[in-house]
This record gives C-alpha cells, structure tokens and sequence, in this order.
C-alpha cells in the first residue's frame, strides 16, 4: 500500500474573513438581482394585462365615493358605539369592583383559568345573595388562574355558616375553603 498524501490548508484569520465578507457579498448581488428580475416581470405583466394591478385599478375606479347618506350612516353608528362605550364606562363607576380588605374570611368556590367562567360564576353567586369577587392571577402562579371568592366576613364562624349553608345548597360535591386575607 502506497501512503497517500494529504494537504492540509491554513487559514489565517484575515483569510477567513475576507473568504466570509466575499460570500455575503455575493448573496447580497444575488438577492437583488432577484428583486430586480421580480420587478420587471411584474412590469412586464401590467403592460400585458395579466397582472392582478390592472384588476384591483378597475375595482376602485368601479366603486363610487360614498354618499351623503353613507356618511351619515357611518357617523350614526360612529357615535352609537362611543354612547355603549360611555355606558358601559359609567356602569363601572356605579359599581366598583369589591376590593380585598384586610383580615375577612373569605370563601374561596372556584380557581379557574378563563377569567370569562369566572366572572359568569361570581355573577351566579351575587344573583343567589352572596357578595363575590374574582381575584386576578397571583405572580407566584405558574399557569393563569382567576379566583373565585365569596364574603369579606369578620370571623371565621359566620364564614364556616356560610360555607356550610352553601354546600347545603349545592347539588354537586363541593370543596369550598376558607382563606383569610
């Protein structure tokens, strides 16, 4: 067997850049040839009438300015969704959500990741008496979830009334606890 001879190559650093820089260079010529090759098809099927830019001029020049009624139509619907926005602004104002307060018992039904259920769920509540709240999502939780509570009561016994009166009136096994703010 005959050794074969094997060349090895030695790049400086410089050398390496420079084979870098040339290569980048050349992909950058390329990509613009290719936009400049797109542009002139593009051109070419405009003069053609084939391209799509000749259909869309004819669909705008196809459509008429709007009307005095159109306009008017837009500004009515305009200002019917700032008076709902206004509503519902005040509605929120009239109501104030109930904050925590310091040293209640509360009763904890529902930790749910849909802030959506849990709002309908606190509203459930309020409707059959209760005063509830929904807390948003803690920065120690790991994955979202919004938390259903009921009361802001002084002892723990008229929580544990509550709480027992609740799981009385539920048709469902429930596991309702008592957390203290």
């Amino acid at each position: 067997m005959r050794n074969k001879e094997y060349r090895e190559l030695q790049l400086s650093r410089s050398q390496l850049v420079s084979i870098f820089l040339g290569i980048l260079i050349v992909g950058v010529i390329i990509f613009l040839l290719g936009i400049s090759v797109g542009k002139k098809q593009a051109q070419l099927a405009g003069e053609s009438g084939i391209g799509p830019k000749k259909e869309a001029v004819e669909v705008k020049e196809k459509t008429p300015p709007p009307t005095e009624t159109a306009k008017s139509l837009i500004s009515e619907e305009i200002a019917s969704s700032q008076k709902i926005e206004e509503e519902a602004k005040k509605e929120e104002k009239e109501q104030p959500p109930i904050a925590l307060k310091k040293n209640l018992y509360y009763i904890q039904v529902a930790a749910v990741n849909n802030k959506e259920a849990a709002l309908s769920l606190a509203q459930r509540f309020k409707e059959e008496g209760y005063p509830s709240l929904v807390l948003d999502p803690f920065p120690s939780d790991r994955k979202t979830v919004f938390r259903v509570r009921i009361g802001g009561f002084q002892t723990k016994e008229e929580a544990e009334a509550a709480k027992t009166k609740l799981k009385s009136g539920s048709k469902k096994k429930v596991d309702y606890f008592i957390v203290r703010d």
